[in-house]
């Protein structure tokens, strides 16, 4: 080889030499300035990203402890409905006191009290007894001094205001007779009534009387500190109810509850269930339509980070936890699975309009629950 070919292989090897290197250098700067920019963006927030506005909801504030009998749909007996105050005298010889199912004045006799029909005859004479209320239609339920320490006693009465002595037998579930029933509508489908022991059945808020399940349940089931001597379990169109009864089968109907939803946004923490089955069906449509962010970036690590947290099907089989952060990130967990299901726990990555629209859902849909 000649010398100036040597000079010219040597001066091409250099050129390459140098190339490569950059090469190397260029890449190494592209890789590094990209880790970079996902170390930085602690925020997890785009520049180009605006989220709308959203703030806790109140009506959290005012729950002071979860309650899932929370939404009452009917009462069968509203005591409000059955005691007046009397605010002119009907009578100069008496001093009457209160008026009781439109039928009876309540009057006094030193601490005693006894009661007049609406013409002013006495019906039971103010001597023995210190309290008398209407603990259900056609029951009044007459008290003792407290120092006697005497067990209650009872009355029925009628519409024309005559009185007889009555026997009061605590509640049982066994005097609660459940059979099947025709639906309101021409469907062949099984349908269930269920009769008090006064011959009437329990209704819904809308008066039919037709369900398609009845169960008796223990309290323990449900997550509630509202006393109550017996709890059923009623279904109807997919909706979950409960019948509550009193010792008097007096009973309230009460929404089930179908998810639960815990919210932290801005230092400020709340929860509460969630028991209207339109509501649930809506929410759960919501979270389906979810799709994955067109953009990707860090996961946040403040503990302050604001979040979402929602449970679903509470009283099915199989319960799904869902966990959404205002950085985009969701968790989703199946809590508990029904016999040949799959327990799924995976993280997906949503755009955070998503995070805003569910905050602002409940603060527009779910607060409503609670006012009604």
């Amino acid at each position: 080889m000649t010398k100036r070919k040597q000079c010219a292989a040597l001066a091409l090897a250099l050129t390459l030499t140098i190339s490569m290197f950059g090469c190397e250098k260029d890449k190494e700067t592209t890789q590094s300035s990209a880790v970079s920019q996902i170390k930085t963006s602690d925020s997890a927030q785009p520049s180009n990203v605006k989220v709308k506005e959203y703030k806790f909801p109140e009506f959290l504030n005012k729950i002071k402890s979860l309650d899932e009998l929370s939404r009452k749909l009917y009462t069968s007996f509203d005591s409000t409905q059955y005691v007046a105050e009397v605010e002119e005298q009907p009578f100069e010889e008496y001093k009457c006191e209160k008026l009781l199912a439109d039928l009876f004045f309540t009057y006094r006799d030193g601490r005693a009290v006894g009661l007049l029909d609406k013409s002013g005859n006495v019906v039971l004479e103010a001597d023995e007894y210190t309290e008398i209320t209407v603990v259900s239609n056609g029951i009044l339920q007459l008290s003792y001094d407290k120092e006697r320490n005497a067990p209650m006693q009872y009355m029925k009465y009628d519409s024309d205001g005559n009185l007889s002595d009555y026997k009061h037998k605590k509640f049982s579930a066994d005097s609660l007779y459940k059979y099947e029933s025709q639906a309101d509508d021409s469907s062949t489908d099984t349908v269930y009534s269920f009769m008090i022991p006064d011959g009437k059945n329990v209704v819904s808020s809308d008066g039919s009387d037709k369900w398609d399940s009845v169960e008796k349940i223990s309290a323990d089931s449900i997550d509630t500190n509202k006393a109550y001597k017996g709890f059923y379990k009623l279904t109807k169109n997919g909706g979950i109810y409960y019948a509550c009864f009193d010792d008097f089968y007096n009973y309230d109907i009460y929404e089930g509850a179908y998810a639960k939803v815990c919210v932290k946004v801005g230092g400020e923490y709340g929860e509460c269930y969630l028991a209207d089955h339109d509501d649930y069906n809506e929410l759960v449509k919501m979270i389906d339509s979810f799709g994955n962010a067109s953009y990707r970036t860090a996961p946040s690590k403040d503990p302050g980070l604001d979040f979402i947290q929602i449970t679903l099907g509470l009283k099915e089989n199989t319960k799904t936890e869902i966990t959404i952060s205002s950085d985009g990130y969701c968790l989703t967990d199946t809590i508990e699975a029904a016999e040949g299901e799959a327990v799924n726990k995976y993280f997906s990555y949503l755009d955070k309009e998503d995070f805003a629209d569910l905050i602002l859902w409940c603060e527009q849909v779910l607060a409503e629950e609670y006012q009604k």
